[in-house]
């Protein structure tokens, strides 16, 4: 295909961490890419010096290790990976992880810490249900026996990003599966309501899937997870600016549109795009989406059947709201994490303010907040059906009442309060912080939506796998990227 401005082999749309991993790993093998970002779209907010960075789940900012180390061989990037120096510094640190909370769970009448080694964590539960500490012991002792399958699955493993494996028509005709079959809800259902909530709150703060009916398995690997140490230092938005430095010094580019208005197909010239309120229109061979699913599956058209068809099957059913505080160090709790989920009725639903996801900038880290000041960054759920109706002036009192709570005193030690950065945000197409549910069966391992779509049409969303946050969206980046080098080998 000729080359020219607005023709490439691969177009990735969006910025998303997929999207910009397959693009960057393909420049680096001579293939033109280009990526198309929304003009406009922000991905983190500074104000009055505080920086806020929204989330959509805890992988975001306590990235495993052995990620970390393989996305920066895959892509070579010496600034991901460190020096021998730095990577002295790094184990030292990773020591010390160990023995700090990756995040909190505050329930009504329980605040416990989750550490990455269980033992930490046993005796925190142990404090917080002591009327039930041998169904406790029991259901974790039964979460226990499925590690060593874990293992040997592993072992046997195709893909380097284990638990996950590459699709083939063998597998995917005559999977084989050594796990039980039992789900999360039934396994829990003698617990009572506020362990029940504990371990949900666990399962959602990882990824991005609401669902009751998880595998038992699955429930196992997200809980009991110890095989790598968390990155305490981890800053996803340095990462994606390392990797995107790369992307440019390997031949990548990148353009700012509106929005994408229609995707053509043709047989011959590969996919065309053409954009609102823009005169161009880019072409590529390969088109890879890094967009909510179900902002983009309407832009093929007729052609768009096999994207709607995966819409259907995982769908947004919570948007989570950022919202943005500047407070004084004085009023944050003594023993309060940095990270933590909490709910405040067990009988509500998790929208309007009942659910929340903090995450607080490191204490006297004045790149991210003035001296004595903190950055709170909130993510509030709301149901995703209310977006259009909601004010979210009257959103906000339910968020406030649910803070005040966690906060006692907090109405006299507020700077400021921003909710127009979600105002201005949330409608655009590269927003991608949803609660999704998935709506039929799925075998975890392969994930839900594939990422391969149909003929040249790829999908590195976060939909994939939403249950492993980043991991799933750097797993579909590279095997994405994989996938088209294959084709040309």
């Amino acid at each position: 295909m000729k080359q020219s401005g607005n023709e490439q082999e691969v177009i990735v749309l969006g910025s998303g961490l997929g999207g910009l991993v397959a693009g960057t790993l393909l420049a680096k093998n001579n293939h033109p890419v280009l990526l198309l970002r929304e003009k406009g779209y922000h991905p983190s907010y500074a104000i009055k010096g505080y920086h806020f960075v929204p989330f959509s789940n805890f992988s975001e900012k306590r990235l495993r290790l052995n990620l970390f180390k393989k996305i920066s061989q895959a892509l070579n990037l010496p600034l991901l990976m460190g020096t021998r120096e730095e990577s002295r510094q790094a184990k030292v640190s990773s020591d010390k992880s160990k023995q700090r909370a990756a995040f909190q769970v505050v329930l009504p009448k329980a605040r416990i810490d989750i550490f990455p080694q269980r033992l930490l964590s046993q005796k925190e539960w142990k404090r917080e249900f002591p009327k039930e500490v041998v169904q406790i012991d029991a259901f974790y002792n039964e979460l226990d026996q499925i590690q060593p399958l874990l293992q040997v699955v592993k072992e046997k493993n195709s893909s380097p990003f284990f638990p996950l494996r590459q699709r083939s028509f063998t597998k995917k005709y005559f999977p084989f599966d050594p796990f039980p079959k039992e789900e999360m809800d039934k396994k829990l259902s003698l617990f009572s309501r506020e362990f029940r909530e504990f371990i949900q709150l666990q399962l959602i703060s990882w990824g991005n899937l609401y669902s009751n009916r998880l595998p038992l398995s699955l429930g196992a690997h997200i809980l009991l997870d110890e095989t790598n140490e968390l990155n305490p230092d981890f800053d996803l938005e340095k990462m994606e600016k390392d990797i995107l430095g790369q992307f440019l010094r390997s031949g990548g580019r990148v353009e700012e549109v509106e929005r994408v208005k229609k995707v053509t197909l043709g047989w011959r010239k590969g996919f065309t795009l053409s954009m609102e309120g823009d005169p161009r229109v880019f072409r590529s061979q390969f088109l890879i989406f890094n967009s909510p699913l179900h902002r983009v599956s309407s832009l093929l058209g007729k052609k768009g059947k096999e994207l709607l068809k995966w819409g259907k099957k995982i769908k947004p059913f919570y948007v989570m709201i950022p919202l943005f505080l500047g407070i004084h160090e004085k009023v944050i709790p003594v023993g309060m994490n940095d990270l933590l989920i909490s709910i405040l009725d067990l009988e509500k639903p998790y929208g309007d303010g009942n659910v929340l996801f903090l995450s607080l900038s490191p204490k006297g880290d004045e790149t991210k907040a003035p001296e004595g000041r903190r950055a709170l960054t909130v993510e509030s759920l709301m149901d995703v059906g209310k977006w259009e109706q909601t004010l979210l002036v009257d959103y906000q009192q339910g968020v406030m009442k649910h803070l005040y709570h966690l906060f006692p005193f907090l109405e006299h030690y507020i700077e400021f309060i921003d909710f127009q950065w979600a105002s201005d945000h949330v409608p655009k197409w590269s927003y991608s912080h949803f609660l999704y549910e998935a709506t039929s069966h799925f075998y975890w391992r392969e994930g839900v939506v594939p990422m391969s779509m149909s003929k040249n049409i790829y999908f590195v969303g976060k939909e994939n796998f939403p249950y492993w946050g980043l991991g799933g969206e750097i797993f579909s980046g590279l095997t994405v990227a994989q996938q088209i080098l294959k084709k040309y080998s």
